[in-house]
């Protein structure tokens, strides 16, 4: 009995002296969102109504429970992809038109929304219409620096990312636009920013802003990088074969989703009928369109 007493004291004395040397355990490691420099943000309820947007938050509009829907079938849409690396690309989810004015943005944040109201996931809200940027305006972003800049190598993307107030949502914003942009989103360096983003962000759900397909060459370089893409029709305006080339441009993405997007249909019916909700600063390019609408 003395000797196994003997034995249990010199275990101890062992064990105190190793604590002793060893180097403190690190701290467990934190959310990749915490290393944020960037700046934050707080999203205006009123503001945000003004232009039809509602938090899924603060109650169970038609709105929301329409952008649930289109959630739904999207993370399906994701869990289905066979290989990994296309489960990862399935979160990097494209919203785009053929023709300004026809809903891409209000698309894009009610998106982006309904991710980020979910448990298990969040969302990210990157926008790349460095053009005709309507986000900045809707969601009151200070400044002019973002994903161009990022690319351009000017900034981290830990400084230009914005958090918001609502906790699972961040926005990277588009930055300044110029004549190099377009040749900045077909590059490697975007290759190689968005895989940065899927290790990153392993949690989210990335939700693109992109430009008109019909306006801007930026839809195109993106769709090979892209795992799913929302193609907005607009009803009675859009027409079948500015549908048809828009396709055609987009055809390397593997999943290219159509949403009908202000609908003159009966609530309920289906989802996209948005013709109350949905407000649009530019209409130039109605005029453009020939008559017969799809």
């Amino acid at each position: 009995m003395a000797e196994s007493i003997g034995l249990i004291e010199r275990a101890a004395a062992l064990l105190r002296q190793r604590e002793a040397t060893e180097p403190e355990p690190l701290p467990p490691a934190r959310d990749a969102d915490a290393g944020h420099a960037g700046p934050e943000l707080v999203l205006d309820r009123g503001r945000l109504a003004g232009y039809g947007i509602t938090m899924p938050s603060f109650g169970r509009s038609r709105t929301v429970e329409e952008f649930r829907l289109v959630k739904r079938n999207l993370m399906t849409q994701w869990s289905q992809g066979n290989l990994i690396a296309d489960q990862r690309s399935g979160r990097f989810i494209m919203v785009t038109s053929a023709r300004p004015g026809e809903g891409k943005t209000f698309i894009s944040l009610n998106l982006a929304l309904a991710f980020a109201s979910e448990r298990d996931v969040k969302a990210l809200l990157v926008d790349v219409d460095t053009q005709h940027s309507s986000l900045q305006a809707i969601l009151g972003i200070p400044g002019e620096e973002g994903i161009v800049d990022v690319l351009a190598g000017n900034r981290e993307l830990s400084e230009v990312l914005i958090q918001t107030n609502v906790p699972n949502l961040m926005v990277l914003p588009s930055g300044r636009g110029g004549p190099h942009v377009p040749e900045l989103f077909s590059s490697n360096q975007m290759a190689i920013l968005m895989a940065e983003m899927t290790r990153r962000f392993a949690d989210r759900y990335i939700i693109i802003d992109t430009p008109p397909c019909m306006a801007s060459s930026d839809a195109a370089a993106l769709a090979p990088l892209v795992g799913q893409i929302v193609f907005i029709v607009e009803a009675h305006h859009t027409q079948q074969v500015e549908i048809e080339a828009s396709l055609s441009m987009l055809s390397a993405c593997p999943r290219i989703s159509l949403l009908l997007n202000k609908s003159d249909t009966l609530a309920g019916e289906h989802f996209g009928s948005y013709e109350y909700y949905y407000h649009s600063q530019d209409r130039e390019s109605d005029a453009l369109r020939p008559d017969k609408p799809a």
